[in-house]
């Protein structure tokens, strides 16, 4: 008997198995690329998402304590006590009076950007307050330019600091020029960084006793380093800037498209004011009005973008969309916008 009868058949692949099994192949490929490509979409959606939410809540949060103190003047506040400005170096607000603690620029009208820096939308808000507490004067001033005497100093307070002493019926604002290290510490107020050497009072340690605070000048602006800015372009991340007693501007967090404010006013009427909100209004309408004291409680509204219009990758929805923000209608593109809204009341200016 031949040998070959105890040897397998030996065959191939037919045309037909090959192509069933390329078409299976096919289709698992292009299944899973599926799952990876709506995986990679969905990451980067709820990156960016999560993005704008953790900068909005930074945002908000980092302004709304500067704006809730707005106007503290120690023991005292702007609607009770006009502090005395002779500050020069820096200049806090125009000498001799300082802005009602806060105030809103419509779209920047009036406001002048720090050197090197150029607003790019929205409005600016300036907020002005002391510090949450203050160091007691140790003796009594003997002239008006006498330097001013505190125990020990806790608030750690420097030369060129701004500070404000009060003494709940009177307030100054003016440059530290010197502060010593000794006991008592001393704090001279000279005319090389004030247009003065003299405050308005003799400050001292009578019933309510002075109190020497940290003073603030707080600007917030949206805007882009002027080498940066070209054709109504920025070529990095548009920021939010806070300038603290017009120094150099610190970014807090980039890709904010706008931002805008409305003003819960007390229109009463009434003298004393009824300390209500009565109605929000545009910060061109109290300016109009010249009613910032009147202002008693904040919304901040911020348009918030997931990237730069110049990052391809800040390209992360399905199709292209506009938005509309604050009358301003945005050019239809697939990045992710989200509005973030907080109220905040000033508490110096409510019962």
């Amino acid at each position: 008997m031949s040998s070959n009868l105890f040897q397998p058949r030996q065959s191939g692949f037919s045309l037909m198995e090959m192509m069933i099994a390329i078409t299976v192949g096919f289709i698992v490929v292009a299944g899973i690329g599926y799952l990876y490509l709506g995986s990679s979409q969905t990451f980067k959606t709820q990156d960016s998402l999560s993005a704008i939410q953790e900068n909005s809540r930074f945002a908000l949060d980092t302004m709304s304590r500067d704006i809730r103190m707005a106007g503290y003047m120690g023991c005292g506040n702007l609607s009770g006590i006009t502090p005395n400005n002779i500050t020069s170096n820096p200049q806090i607000g125009t000498p001799p009076a300082l802005p009602p603690g806060l105030q809103v620029f419509p779209t920047g009208a009036g406001w002048a950007a720090p050197a090197g820096y150029s607003r790019v939308a929205g409005d600016v808000l300036r907020v002005s307050h002391a510090s949450s507490t203050g160091v007691t004067v140790s003796a009594s001033m003997g002239n008006q330019g006498a330097n001013i005497k505190i125990g020990a100093n806790p608030g750690n307070f420097q030369a060129g600091d701004v500070l404000l002493v009060s003494d709940c019926q009177h307030a100054d604002v003016f440059v530290a020029t010197t502060v010593g290290n000794g006991t008592p510490v001393t704090i001279a107020h000279a005319n090389n960084f004030n247009t003065s050497n003299n405050l308005s009072w003799l400050y001292g340690i009578s019933p309510p006793p002075a109190q020497v605070y940290t003073f603030q000048q707080i600007d917030y602006f949206l805007g882009c380093p002027t080498a940066s800015w070209a054709g109504g372009q920025c070529s990095v991340p548009v920021a939010l800037y806070q300038v603290i007693n017009n120094g150099v501007p610190q970014a807090l967090v980039d890709n904010v498209e706008n931002m805008a404010f409305l003003l819960g006013v007390d229109t009463s009427g009434t003298v004393p004011p009824a300390k209500l909100v009565g109605a929000y209004q545009s910060p061109t309408t109290v300016a109009a009005a010249n009613n910032w004291a009147n202002v008693l409680a904040v919304q901040v509204h911020l348009l918030m973008v997931g990237g730069p219009a110049n990052d391809s990758g800040s390209n992360v929805a399905v199709t292209s969309q506009s938005y509309t923000f604050n009358g301003v209608t945005y050019a239809a593109d697939r990045r992710l916008r989200q509005e973030a809204i907080a109220t905040i009341a000033i508490r110096n200016r409510l019962p």
